[in-house]
């Protein structure tokens, strides 16, 4: 079973990558209470809640702990609980670009693990003057875009699916760190 698993995680990484070129999601902003929220429920069969909480951990903190100008990295051992809250530069096509911050919580469990990413904003300048402005992600791809309130953001699927596919690849990381603590 572990040799199954293994084998759909490693080909998991690929599955994502090949759906980030697509650049299209069908449903890429989804909602929870009122807010973006993206989150998932992965299971990691014979790992111990504390064999997770160490991998997830060391590795938030090896991605995360670096520059506390740009993000931080908070945990509790006896909750299993890991925060990250992080802002980075989100491509949106080859040539407009905008920072989202975010925060992300990891929640460990024997044999599985939920995680979410939600309190987004963008900080975004289509005029490249330094003159940043902040949205949150309810503002411009709550209803995958049809629901922008910001004229500035004259394309909202951009942003949508940029942050679809940001969040996919960060819960792929997670997941890529989870799969370690099992094949010990």
């Amino acid at each position: 079973m572990k040799k199954i698993l293994l084998v759909i995680s490693m080909m998991l990484p690929m599955l994502v990558m090949a759906q980030g070129h697509k650049g299209e999601a069908d449903e890429c902003a989804p909602m929870k209470n009122g807010k973006v929220c993206y989150s998932d429920e992965v299971e990691i069969e014979h790992t111990s809640k504390p064999e997770l909480f160490n991998a997830i951990s060391a590795w938030a903190k090896k991605s995360y702990g670096k520059d506390i100008f740009l993000s931080n990295v908070n945990s509790n051992k006896s909750k299993g609980t890991i925060f990250v809250s992080s802002k980075v530069e989100l491509l949106l096509n080859d040539t407009d670009k905008t920072i989202v911050k975010y925060k992300m919580r990891v929640t460990c469990f024997d044999n599985r693990y939920t995680i979410e990413a939600s309190d987004i904003v963008y900080q975004y300048d289509p005029l490249n003057d330094k003159k940043y402005k902040t949205y949150k992600a309810e503002d411009v791809i709550a209803n995958n875009g049809a629901s922008n309130t910001v004229a500035l953001i004259k394309d909202p699927g951009l942003f949508c699916n940029a942050t679809f596919f940001f969040v996919e690849n960060l819960f792929a990381d997670v997941f890529d760190a989870a799969r370690e603590a099992a094949s010990e």
